[in-house]
């Protein structure tokens, strides 16, 4: 069974560095078995990986244009650049990272310097949330047509969007109210 998301075709959509090839491939197999199947179930996932040139199929994997519930022509940017967006962020989150014999290491090159958790974590998260946003009007053309796809299974999160984790702000409320909303004496 082939990927759904070749490597050219990763590359046309967000590139990653050619020297990880032979890493590309188990990344897209581990994106395709859980981010991919949370989002539309392992039924359809099944069937666009056994069946990826049929014409329904072609139409969830590339660019579609169709009519929302509100009469506008818009046009969803297909599976496969989903795909290559989650491939990507992990990528970022493994690129550097090795398994040796004694364990993990983290690759450093005497001329270029590694970029911090911080730095790393965002690109993930900043990665992540293009492929769930795209997902967005994939997950409309899917509700909307049904019937041609009986095995959609929309995922059971209600949100299916990663919050962007920040540190809670203080306010004036927060410092003067209680958390019953009565003022602190």
């Amino acid at each position: 069974m082939a990927n759904l998301l070749l490597f050219e075709q990763q590359q046309a959509i967000k590139a990653i560095s050619r020297n990880n090839q032979d890493d590309y491939v188990q990344i897209a197999n581990e994106v395709e078995d859980v981010e991919l199947r949370d989002l539309i179930g392992t039924e359809l996932l099944q069937d666009l990986q056994d069946n990826p040139t049929d014409p329904l199929n072609v139409k969830l994997l590339d660019p579609t244009e169709f009519e929302n519930a509100y009469g506008n022509l818009v046009k969803h940017k297909g599976i496969r650049y989903v795909l290559a967006y989650f491939n990507y962020a992990n990528y970022v989150g493994i690129s550097n990272i090795k398994d040796t014999f004694t364990g993990f290491v983290k690759k450093v090159r005497q001329e270029s310097e590694s970029i911090g958790e911080g730095t790393t974590r965002r690109l993930i998260d900043d990665n992540r949330k293009i492929a769930l946003r795209a997902f967005e009007l994939i997950n409309e053309y899917l509700c909307l047509n049904a019937i041609d796809y009986p095995m959609y299974r929309r995922s059971r999160r209600q949100n299916i969007f990663v919050p962007k984790i920040s540190a809670p702000k203080k306010t004036h409320y927060r410092k003067v109210y209680s958390s019953t909303g009565r003022k602190r004496i």
